[in-house]
């Protein structure tokens, strides 16, 4: 983060953290995103983890795991109220040896939002004004609208939504109890695949979302091939520019949830070690205090989780008429109503795609794809 636009703000942070606490020094080290896990876990094996780190809910949870990050919920736990509460208590570890509480602060979260082709919509027999709410409106809507489209080559979703988060949000248990072992093979998994199966056949789902990613689901948006995808709210600007048709009959909607919206804040965790534990909690909440995360937002383009920051005039001052102030109502609404995807264990779950794909190609059942999943979850976690 060391450039034009973020070496300003966190000078400026030193600076003021120092003249606040006389005789304190901070050094900021900045380090490249490249074998960044590498680092963290060769520092802290080393007992040379920086007294506060920046790392995600992943790598705080691995960190935590070999005794390195300090119990927030024991050692400041008076700073809980300065978050939301659904990202606080969201970001709880436990079991797999890990003593229970919160590891990180809560720093800024990305957040996606739902786009629809409002005339595509509107074509294929469905209501704009009424988007999927839930998953059970997201599934009969692609029937309908594959019903009076699927033979126009367009698609009412681009890609499945087969992420953990995506499975936790349907009102899949992704971890029993204890979270010693990945349970997502349930009956309840079975079920939330099988509908993309099922769309798959009826062609309501695109079938080079399959293969493809977030880029390519895009470029089929902006060529007006698809009625409803969810994005980064950063995207509208991109319809804006690479899209100006589509862009003008665009409309936003909060992401579908049975439960609630998942979203995975990065934090800024307090090592074990530090031989400043007062001032490195300090620290670390200081860097995430409600002033300092509006101010991040504005460079950053991402949004606070600290409790009361989306209040501030900064995301109220866009006209909500807009699509670009619809965006910023609709994400303050999912952030009110988010938590942490609790499957943090395992970073890399790429073969969750991979096997569900399979799946719904018809090249094996829904059944034997999650079990394998589950299976390489739980070899993933014990290691």
């Amino acid at each position: 983060m060391k450039n034009d636009t973020y070496t300003p703000y966190f000078t400026k942070l030193v600076e003021e953290f120092e003249k606040e606490n006389p005789g304190v020094k901070v050094k900021w080290v900045d380090q490249p995103a490249e074998n960044y896990d590498q680092k963290l876990s060769i520092d802290a094996s080393a007992g040379q983890l920086p007294d506060v780190v920046n790392v995600s809910e992943t790598q705080a949870y691995s960190l935590a795991k070999g005794g390195a990050l300090m119990n927030l919920s024991k050692e400041a736990s008076e700073y809980e109220k300065d978050y939301l509460p659904g990202i606080w208590e969201g970001g709880r570890f436990k079991g797999n040896g890990i003593e229970e509480g919160v590891y990180g602060f809560p720093w800024y979260l990305n957040i996606d939002v739902a786009y629809i082709n409002k005339p595509l919509f509107e074509q294929c027999g469905l209501d704009a004004a009424n988007p999927p709410k839930n998953y059970d409106d997201l599934f009969s809507q692609a029937s309908t609208f594959a019903k009076n489209c699927a033979e126009k080559s367009q698609y009412y979703l681009a890609i499945p939504r087969i992420l953990t988060e995506n499975f936790e949000e349907y009102g899949v248990h992704m971890l029993n109890d204890d979270h010693s072992k990945f349970v997502l093979n349930s009956e309840k998994g079975v079920e939330y695949v099988q509908h993309y199966v099922d769309m798959f056949k009826e062609k309501s789902l695109s079938p080079d979302g399959l293969v493809g990613n977030i880029t390519t689901a895009e470029k089929q948006f902006f060529q007006g091939n698809i009625a409803y995808m969810p994005d980064s709210t950063s995207s509208v600007m991109a319809f804006k520019t690479n899209a100006p048709d589509v862009y003008k009959n665009l409309d936003v909607a909060p992401l579908i949830t049975n439960t609630k919206n998942s979203i995975n804040p990065f934090t800024f965790a307090v090592s074990k070690q530090t031989k400043n534990k007062k001032m490195a909690i300090k620290l670390a909440n200081f860097l995430t205090n409600k002033k300092n995360q509006v101010e991040f937002s504005k460079l950053s383009n991402t949004y606070p989780s600290a409790a009361g920051a989306m209040d501030d005039p900064f995301f109220s001052s866009i006209d909500a008429n807009t699509i670009e102030g619809k965006v910023m109502k609709v994400a303050k609404q999912e952030i009110e109503n988010s938590t942490i995807n609790s499957a943090q264990e395992v970073s890399d779950t790429n073969n969750i795609g991979a096997e569900i794909t399979q799946a719904i190609l018809g090249e094996k059942s829904v059944k034997d794809a999650l079990d394998t999943v589950a299976k390489s979850l739980d070899e993933k976690m014990a290691n």
